[in-house]
């Protein structure tokens, strides 16, 4: 199958789903070895027993490394490309006094190879096609304490598992360059937001992501919010009947930056 005719597959699916695929965390590559941590909260409020007016929340922290581990030659549509290794480690929990407690779930490490001429810093490509997914050589995935097993796709999907930044099809707004404080230091950013939303005759769902994208920090982005607002109604009901059942926010800032990336998974073939 050939990469247009696969985006097109992969458009006929995402219009019968609320989930998309994502490259808002991946703007530019830096030099390899270079990595960044970013830290933050994830909020999540729900509606409580109807005895109570009052909505349940709840909260974790949530740390984010993004690495570059290595670079190689490998076949992309047709023609020896020079690629990059990426690797994802997500991890949410409750802090503790020794780090952050994941729980059963563990760590989500994910180790991709992906062409470099795929990251142009756009959300369309040169054939204005928008830029929805991050398409992948090859990749691996560990989860917790399992095994690392081989990703069954080409292409690297962000959204929920990475980030819950979506993919917007356009900036609702897009600010001048500023100086943006972060844990990290102070950089230039320029804010962007974008909003995706997606109905069903029983479910609808908003998502309102802001993103401050910067060439100070490696991979293109110094924080990002996002907030999500899920609602239900009967299929049959009226649109008024919509009543939200979760509200996610996600808030993260760069912390910490470096050159000296490793791996944390085996060297894959």
């Amino acid at each position: 199958m050939s990469f247009r005719s696969f985006f097109l597959a992969v458009v006929l699916v995402v219009s019968c789903s609320s989930s998309l695929f994502a490259q808002g965390l991946i703007w530019e590559l830096p030099p390899d070895g270079s990595w960044v941590r970013f830290e933050g909260t994830y909020e999540k409020e729900m509606p409580g027993p109807e005895s109570n007016d009052l909505n349940v929340k709840l909260n974790w922290t949530r740390h984010l490394i993004i690495s570059s581990v290595g670079s190689e030659m490998a076949e992309y549509e047709g023609a020896q490309t020079a690629c990059r290794w990426l690797e994802f480690k997500c991890i949410t929990g409750k802090a503790t006094e020794s780090g952050i407690a994941p729980g059963v779930s563990g760590p989500r490490i994910y180790k991709v190879l992906i062409p470099e001429s795929a990251i142009s810093g756009q959300i369309v490509d040169k054939r204005q096609i928008p830029v929805t997914f991050l398409p992948m050589i090859r990749g691996y995935r560990k989860i917790g304490d399992r095994e690392v097993v081989p990703l069954e796709t080409n292409v690297l999907r962000f959204y929920p598992m990475i980030t819950m930044l979506t993919h917007y099809s356009k900036w609702d707004s897009e600010g001048e360059p500023a100086t943006v404080e972060t844990p990290a230091g102070a950089v230039s950013a320029r804010e962007y937001k974008g909003t995706f939303m997606s109905e069903s005759p029983s479910a609808r769902s908003k998502n309102e992501g802001t993103i401050w994208r910067t060439s100070e920090i490696p991979f293109g982005v110094a924080k990002w919010a996002v907030d999500i607002t899920r609602e239900t109604k009967g299929g049959t009901q009226p649109r008024t009947d919509f009543k939200m059942t979760s509200r996610i926010h996600v808030a993260m800032s760069a912390h910490e930056v470096g050159k000296n990336a490793e791996s944390e998974l085996p060297a894959s073939r």
